[in-house]
């Protein structure tokens, strides 16, 4: 997972072509891939990562993430906080491999595939998926010829979930008023991320009658400790539609 690849490193892939790779502590490259990371974080992965440290998201994203503007994007963008050993190393990669293995962020599973997606579709709801193989020089994955195509790596590295909140997310971040130049206020801005990566705070709001539009908006009719109540990823699809409603995209 290099910074920008270069695209003489990046080969798209077609329906159900297969490729060889696999990866382990036996090869001599293991953990490379963890260095010179430039790693953006959905609200997925700091959910997920968060759980596994046993702290909360304000501590997680204080110690481990760094929140960025880009004009490129209408929404800030959360990265993981890479170590200052000259090499830019993840801060959960040791000798033996990754220390949050169970519970790493979703390009991390997905590696050395690219899962790209794009609105379709005459009213731009429908999602089509694209994948890219990245052949980084380092890699030495490639040599084991042990193939499988992009459906089957995808399953068998756990990114269901992962990719259901991420599908969830593209109507929010790439909606077609954000493509037309529409841009959130520095009051959205701030709420999208309090509401999507510190989900505690809106469980709080519930427990507290605080969320009172949040509630009004669930086509679900749930009470407000009802949705408090739900498990951390179904709150957090909650709140993704939420925002969708509150910025009216």
């Amino acid at each position: 997972m290099s910074i920008k690849p270069p695209e003489e490193q990046v080969q798209p892939l077609q329906g159900e072509e297969q490729f060889a790779f696999d990866c382990g502590p036996d090869l001599s490259c293991f953990t490379e891939c963890c260095r010179a990371l430039d790693l953006v974080l959905t609200p997925y992965d700091v959910l997920r990562l968060r759980q596994n440290l046993g702290i909360t998201s304000d501590q997680f994203l204080e110690r481990y993430a760094m929140v960025e503007a880009s004009e490129d994007e209408a929404f800030p963008m959360v990265f993981l906080a890479m170590v200052d050993d000259g090499r830019a190393s993840c801060p959960f990669v040791a000798v033996s491999g990754c220390t949050v293995y169970q519970d790493r962020p979703a390009a991390c599973r997905a590696y050395p595939l690219g899962r790209g997606l794009r609105l379709t579709g005459c009213d731009g709801r429908k999602i089509q998926e694209l994948f890219v193989l990245v052949r980084e020089p380092h890699c030495r994955g490639f040599e084991l010829d042990r193939k499988k195509d992009a459906a089957t790596w995808m399953d068998g590295q756990g990114l269901a979930a992962y990719n259901r909140v991420s599908d969830a997310l593209l109507p929010l971040l790439r909606h077609p008023k954000i493509q037309q130049g529409w841009r959130p206020t520095p009051a959205q801005k701030a709420q999208y991320l309090k509401t999507l990566y510190q989900l505690e705070h809106l469980q709080e709001q519930l427990l507290a009658g605080e969320a009172d539009r949040l509630v009004a908006a669930d086509p679900q009719g749930r009470a407000a400790t009802e949705l408090a109540a739900l498990d951390e990823m179904e709150l957090l699809l909650v709140a993704i539609d939420w925002l969708r409603n509150e910025f009216k995209l």
